[in-house]
């Protein structure tokens, strides 16, 4: 049994290929993969796909509502913060930057320039599979002789690296507004733009979480002056692209959503009259109001999720927002993963299928159908 159908057809692809894990830089097919994947889904992930794995971390698509699987973003699950970031625009992109990670030093660079032939041939029948795709721009970047000088002073470069194959992968407005507000982050730590609803894209979360911790980190700013960041960041699925170490470079620095949660939860207190009068009124009667406070009464080891259960009803309902519906879903399943909670995960899971069935949500319903049964299966052996 297999935890869904495209790690499935990627691992018959490159069934006898142990040169694919060499010249691809990560694996899909790993000795103890279902011990890895249980856990993973233990932990309240099943809003991602598996595809593939490096060292101890786990490879998948992010399944997003509205959006074909094969367009939606890559994530990587590290497994020391239990905690899911972002890693490629979409899996035409996989490759590239799975390259990338490795681009810090002169000495790992002239390794990769050594792998890509054999890269390029390997992926193919990869390409093949999705209906489009290549590593031109990947070779290209490793073979020019402009980037040969630039390559002596990788350390320095990595930055700029990350950024130019992220404009060629992710070439979109979300783009260019993220790295334009990334620059200003880089170049003040105390720069915080006032709250402004923008659309981001792929970097939606990164971008809430991190401007929600520089706001909290800016301990002489007024909280009329944050509490927008700090609300945003509440309402954003949980457990995804959490920066809580401070901004100062374009490469997301891993963190924890815990943290940053309970940390910004505070300011959440219905009985503290004078915070409590700084939220609007709609702000105060939202449902995830209520949740994010009762991360602060419960502490985060103590919450478990369920008022993000309850959220997730009211959303759909009376709200009529089956997206933000969805996200309070991911942030139940991670709280209640965090805290062992397995009936909760298993709920949450549940409630989503029957949402994205509601929503023909196609894809991700047969993905989540897919991956409960896996889990089913193998939940009791590890």
């Amino acid at each position: 049994m297999e935890i869904n159908k495209l790690h499935s057809d990627l691992k018959k692809i490159y069934h006898d290929k142990k040169e694919s894990d060499r010249a691809f830089l990560f694996k899909f097919k790993n000795e103890d993969e279902n011990e890895k994947l249980i856990t993973f889904m233990k932990m309240g992930f099943w809003s991602v796909a598996p595809l593939g794995f490096y060292s101890d971390n786990i490879l998948g698509i992010r399944l997003t509502p509205e959006k074909l699987l094969k367009k939606s973003p890559i994530v990587f699950y590290n497994n020391s913060y239990q905690e899911c970031f972002t890693f490629a625009p979409n899996l035409l992109a996989i490759i590239p930057m799975s390259y990338l990670r490795f681009m810090g030093k002169p000495k790992t660079i002239a390794e990769l320039q050594e792998k890509i032939d054999g890269a390029v041939n390997i992926s193919k029948p990869f390409f093949d599979y999705l209906g489009d795709g290549d590593l031109d721009f990947l070779k290209e970047f490793l073979i020019s002789e402009v980037n040969q000088e630039r390559f002596k002073d990788a350390v320095n470069l990595e930055d700029s690296f990350f950024k130019e194959f992220w404009d060629h992968y992710y070439d979109k407005p979300e783009q260019k507004r993220a790295f334009q507000l990334f620059e200003k982050l880089k170049e003040k730590r105390t720069y915080l733009p006032n709250y402004k609803p923008t659309n981001y894209g792929i970097w939606n979360e990164y971008v809430g979480n991190v401007l929600a911790q520089r706001a909290l980190d800016l301990l002489n700013m007024e909280y009329e002056n944050k509490w927008q960041h700090l609300w945003h960041c509440a309402q954003l699925p949980h457990g995804f692209d959490c920066d809580n170490k401070g901004f100062d470079h374009y490469k997301i620095s891993l963190g924890n959503s815990d943290s940053l949660i309970s940390h910004l939860s505070l300011s959440f207190d219905s009985e503290w009259e004078d915070q409590y009068a700084m939220f609007p009124e709609e702000v105060q009667k939202h449902p995830l109001f209520e949740a994010t406070e009762a991360i602060r009464i419960n502490g985060q080891y103590g919450y478990t999720g369920e008022k993000h259960f309850e959220a997730a009803v009211r959303l759909e309902e009376e709200y009529k927002d089956p997206v933000a519906a969805w996200n309070a879903l991911i942030s139940a399943s991670y709280w209640a993963g965090r805290r062992e909670r397995l009936d909760l995960v298993e709920k949450a899971w549940q409630q989503a299928i029957d949402l994205s069935e509601k929503y023909g949500w196609i894809e991700i319903n047969e993905v989540l159908k897919d991956q409960l049964e896996f889990y089913y299966h193998y939940k009791d052996q590890f």
